[in-house]
Formats: C-alpha cells, sequence, structure tokens
C-alpha cells in the first residue's frame, strides 16, 4: 500500500485573476497605455471623450435655461403685482366721489341740477337742401 499524504490545497484553490479585474487594475496604473492595442482605440477613446464632453455641455445649458425661466417667472409675477395694484388705483382715482373731492380742492363743485338733452327738430325737406343749409351755417 502507499503511504498517505497531505493534497497541497493551495494550487487548487489559488485564485486566478479575473479579466475584467485586470484591465480595471491596468487603466488605473496607466499600463493600458503602452499596448499597441490602443492605438487602434484611440479614435473610440476621442469619441468617448467628445460625448462626455457633449453630456457636460448639454447639462450646463439645461442648468442655464432653468435660471432664465426662473427669473422670468419671478419678473412675471412683480409685473402682474404691479398690474394689479395700478389697476385698482386706477379704479379708485376714476370713482366719481374721487374726482369730485379732488377739483372740490380746486374750488370746483359737482352739479346737483341734471343734463337735459337739447332736440332740434330737423326740418322735412330733401337731403342736398339739408346739406346746403349746413354748408351756409
Amino acid at each position: 500500500m502507499s503511504a498517505n499524504s497531505y493534497k497541497n490545497t493551495n494550487e487548487k484553490y489559488k485564485k486566478k485573476p479575473n479579466k475584467l479585474f485586470k484591465s480595471f487594475f491596468s487603466i488605473i496604473d496607466g499600463s493600458f497605455l503602452t499596448k499597441s492595442r490602443i492605438i487602434d482605440l484611440l479614435p473610440f477613446f476621442f469619441y468617448l471623450m467628445g460625448l462626455a464632453l457633449l453630456l457636460i455641455f448639454n447639462s450646463y445649458y439645461a442648468e442655464k435655461k432653468v435660471r432664465e425661466k426662473e427669473e422670468l417667472r419671478n419678473e412675471l409675477i412683480e409685473l402682474r403685482i404691479r398690474y394689479i395694484t395700478t389697476k385698482s388705483e386706477l379704479m379708485f382715482i376714476t370713482n366719481q366721489s374721487e374726482i369730485a373731492r379732488k377739483l372740490e380742492e380746486r374750488g370746483l363743485v359737482e352739479s346737483t341740477i341734471p343734463p337735459r338733452v337739447i332736440e332740434i327738430p330737423e326740418k322735412k325737406r330733401g337731403f342736398l337742401l339739408n346739406i346746403f343749409d349746413r354748408s351756409n351755417n
């Protein structure tokens, strides 16, 4: 019979580095730049950098537009408030009692006699005669 021996477990369960793990560390330490394959991938990296710059620009542009929109909304609210107050002041100033009070300070008083309509009866003549009569007066 053969003698019993211990198995070397270190070799059996030794973890092999994962490809993703290797590529991640090669990016971090910069060793991926020394490989010849990187030259083939440069256009793709430039494309990714362009997309990243485009996304950054787009986010700044969107934030700028949101700020402008908020400023315009605040200005609209302020103008609406100014419109309402001006309109109410105008309605108050144009009241008959307010006009009478302001004119009273200048010495004018409101008439208590109602106005009358004066009607002048038109002569029953032809159209052309009425025109000639009015032009002479």
